[in-house]
């Protein structure tokens, strides 16, 4: 079917092939560099090799970094807090020593979690457990790879000590010399060991029994019970800080509440541990351990203000009872000696009296002691004062201040968990903290001031009564004397067992309650590495590097990456065709750069792009009806002018119209390679002077049924340039105009070579050829100045678009195998005679 070309204005030709009314070869601006998407996935998908080999290379890394690695097993146990709960359910109103009892057993959830995430007790619990120690014998073996664990079926048995063994604890190096040397430990007969460093000995002990040197000390214990190393046997042992270990696991143990905190109130009492470690039995005997030395450390903590005190009073009880006895002694040797039995009644009284004096004299003196130690822990920046001293001093107000201390304590220890230091909620707090300390220190002022008058008067009427007593005579002045020390004593005795007898109830009363509830379990899979996380993660990764690797060759590639972007940067540029990629031509011989002379399929997608070419050419009346010069031409090599040149001078043949294909490039010609023609005589030669352009002309023979001739180029001139600026070209052209309906000249590249700037003058319009994801952006921006400056009409091609676009319109046909394998003998025949 033929293409009849319309008859249009010259103003109605250049609005059908404007695409954007901005005049100019080049739209500046930011809209040629914005990512275009689809040409994004285009390249993904021609470049998927990249994220699918990177992935794959990634999860078979992951998977010999997880089999090489070392598994990590996590133990848990779970403390309950059986003190906090208790001091929870106290009523506002109890006495000073149960509402103050909180004090010291802290029922707050996040201090005690503190306390057990402290560096003291981890490195107690790390000296205790002998982490910092390591004992090797020559059959001991630490790495134990993943691989090897999965191999052994998942079994601890690989953890196991070994039974020839030994294991440290309680170690304390006093040299700092020692952490980190490498010691020997040395058996000598019936398990005694010595431990030296090099020559020097420093330290010798018993197997199981702790042994203590200036430098050293330790408890040494065999792995299996019954076992003693034979003399001879050398182990090697490495000590290291605890707190150079604290800061290695610190981050392995982990503390949490079980429970949830809801409007401030604590639901659960339950706090759970968790310690990780390559060993699972070194990671369940260190959190069975790090248990048991916070448990005992707050307990000692509790009781340690009332087992002073009670060990204090042990100690004056036995001394008053030695004095009591002596002075016992003494008035009855001295009544058995003078006679004098007993004393006038009214001595008598004033004897009990002055007893009862001392006895409170001694417990003002006892009071003003807890007064003066309240008072100084008050101005201590622990915020703590001892409950044992406030219930010591028995006053209520004092205990009423406590309770309101005890109270804003709390708020003020849910409140730092919300807002900082400098928040108005914390300043308030504060302020009421301080305030209620201030009134506390106040009390313990006026009761000091008191206690201090009382005991003044006290002295005085001691001093009276012995004044008095001054006035008997010498045998009963002596009675006097020795039944007045035998009564102080004894009322004082009475007093001081007394207060043990409370310091002792206070020590019970403050027994914990803490239990460890669930000891140590060790969890039967490791926790690191996840095998599936990681080669996921390492697939991930690698995907990720793929598409990166994509995306960046995406963005440094220098081509166009879709027409789309072609046309959006060049929208001033009148397009005639866009022509999608065709993989279809028959393959050249041996020697050919092309193989453009076959016919696209006329229902493919290229078929149909060339065909709308052709109209386009028919509807752009540039050059006049007849005799219309078409220039082909490219910013670069390989933008594919030269099979867009013959295929559409194909293409307008298979039309009916006369076409005159001439091959312009004389520095690198080839059309005549592409049909299959003699290269001489040709252009070159012709403009040379070598006789009439109409002897160059070549008839095709491969395709008589086109109305197709060819001028070759004939053989490369050394300047290329002057010889097509010679007026015989534009004799040619003129009189191939009259000959022929369209004459197509193959260009070589501009402008890196000005041929196409002399040709130009000749032609009715120059098509400038650019392939998508080939041409670089910076020549055919350079190309399309260069071509704006021949002031010719202008065209735009597009070559090598992708399919997925839209391009072209697809036949959809139903072959059967018998068909396709027909198909594909008749390829394969055609690509011999070609060979041949």
């Amino acid at each position: 079917m033929t293409d009849n070309p319309e008859t249009l204005s010259q103003h109605q030709s250049d609005d059908l092939f404007r695409q954007s009314p901005a005049g100019g070869a080049l739209e500046d601006g930011d809209e040629g560099e914005k990512i275009d998407v689809a040409a994004l996935l285009r390249s993904l998908k021609a470049h998927w090799r990249w994220p699918v080999g990177l992935a794959g290379a990634g999860a078979v890394l992951a998977v010999l970094i997880t089999l090489f690695s070392v598994p990590v097993f996590v133990s848990t146990g779970s403390i309950y807090l059986g003190n906090a709960e208790k001091d929870q359910g106290v009523p506002s109103g109890g006495s000073g020593l149960s509402l103050l009892a909180g004090l010291t057993q802290a029922p707050n959830m996040e201090t005690q979690i503190q306390i057990m995430q402290s560096r003291d007790i981890i490195e107690r619990a790390i000296a205790r457990s002998g982490l910092n120690v390591s004992i090797l014998s020559p059959s001991e073996n630490n790495s134990v790879h993943f691989w090897y664990w999965l191999a052994s079926g998942h079994s601890f048995g690989i953890y196991a000590p070994p039974g020839d063994g030994l294991h440290a604890s309680l170690v304390k190096a006093i040299g700092p010399n020692l952490y980190g040397a490498r010691l020997d430990l040395i058996f000598t007969a019936s398990g005694h060991y010595r431990i030296q460093r090099g020559k020097q000995v420093l330290l010798t002990g018993i197997l199981g029994e702790p042994a203590v040197a200036p430098t050293l000390r330790l408890v040494l214990q065999p792995n299996v019970a019954g076992f003693v190393p034979k003399a001879g046997s050398t182990y090697h042992l490495t000590i290291q800080p605890p707190l150079a270990i604290y800061k290695m696991i610190r981050s392995r143990v982990s503390v949490a509440e079980a429970g949830e905190n809801t409007g401030g109130t604590t639901t659960s009492f339950l706090v759970n541990l968790a310690f990780q470690d390559a060993n699972p039995y070194t990671s369940q005997h260190f959190l069975n351990t790090l248990m048991l030395t916070y448990l005992e450390q707050t307990h000692a903590w509790a009781t340690g203000q009332a087992s002073s005190t009670y060990d204090y009073l042990n100690v004056q009880l036995e001394k008053i009872r030695t004095a009591l006895e002596t002075a016992d002694n003494r008035l009855a040797g001295y009544q058995s000696k003078s006679g004098v039995l007993s004393v006038a009644s009214n001595a008598q009284v004033m004897i009990s009296q002055m007893a009862t004096y001392e006895s409170q004299l001694s417990a003002l003196k006892l009071k003003l002691y807890s007064l003066q130690r309240l008072r100084r822990e008050l101005n201590t920046p622990g915020d703590r004062v001892n409950p044992y001293l406030v219930s010591s001093v028995s006053d209520p107000v004092l205990n009423g201040l406590s309770e309101k201390l005890i109270t804003a304590q709390g708020k003020e220890a849910a409140l730092r968990n919300l807002y900082t230091p400098a928040a108005p909620e914390m300043r308030q707090i504060m302020t009421e903290i301080d305030s209620i300390k201030s009134a506390i220190r106040n009390v313990l002022s006026n009761q000091e001031t008191e206690t201090n008058q009382r005991m003044r008067s006290l002295s005085n009427l001691i001093g009276q009564y012995k004044e008095q007593m001054g006035h008997y005579p010498q045998e009963a002045l002596q009675v006097l004397s020795l039944t007045r020390s035998s009564e102080v004593l004894g009322k004082l005795y009475m007093f001081l067992m007394e207060k043990q007898e409370e310091a002792a109830i206070s020590k019970a009363s403050t027994i914990t309650k803490n239990r460890i509830l669930d000891t140590a379990l060790v969890h039967d899979l490791p926790v690191s590495p996840v095998g599936k996380r990681n080669v996921l993660v390492g697939a991930f990764l690698g995907l990720l590097s793929g598409l990166g690797v994509v995306f960046w060759r995406f963005l440094a590639h220098k081509g166009f990456h879709s027409d789309e972007e072609i046309r959006r940067r060049y929208a001033s540029l009148p397009l005639f065709g866009t022509l999608p990629e065709y993989t279809k031509f028959s393959a050249p011989s041996n020697g050919l750069k092309s193989a453009g002379m076959t016919i696209p399929d006329s229902r493919s997608g290229y078929g149909e792009a060339m065909r709308l070419l052709r109209g386009k050419l028919y509807m752009d009346i540039a050059g006049g009806e007849h005799g219309r010069v078409l220039m082909l031409t490219s910013a670069v090599q390989g933008d594919g002018k030269s099979t867009v040149a013959t295929q559409l001078a194909m293409a307008l043949a298979k039309d009916g119209k006369s076409v005159l294909l001439i091959d312009a490039d004389l520095r690198n010609p080839h059309l005549h390679e592409v049909f299959r023609t003699v290269q001489s005589p040709g252009l070159a030669g012709y403009l040379a002077g070598q006789g009439e352009w109409r002897a160059c002309v070549q008839s095709l023979t491969g395709q008589p049924d086109l109305p197709l001739q060819l001028i070759a180029a004939g053989e490369v001139p050394p300047s290329p340039v002057e010889l097509v600026g010679q007026p015989r070209f534009a004799e040619l052209i003129d009189r191939a105009r009259r000959e022929y309906d369209y004459i197509v000249l193959d260009t070589p590249p501009f402008p890196m070579v000005s041929d196409g700037l002399v040709i130009s003058r000749m032609v009715d319009r120059v098509l400038s050829v650019i392939r998508v994801g080939q041409t670089p952006r910076r020549a055919f921006q350079e190309h399309v100045i260069g071509v704006a400056h021949m002031a010719r009409p202008r065209g735009l091609v597009i070559n090598g678009t992708s399919m997925d676009q839209g391009l072209g319109y697809s036949y959809t046909t139903n072959k059967t195998a018998l068909q396709i394998l027909k198909d594909k003998m008749r390829v394969f025949v055609r690509r011999m005679r070609w060979r041949a």
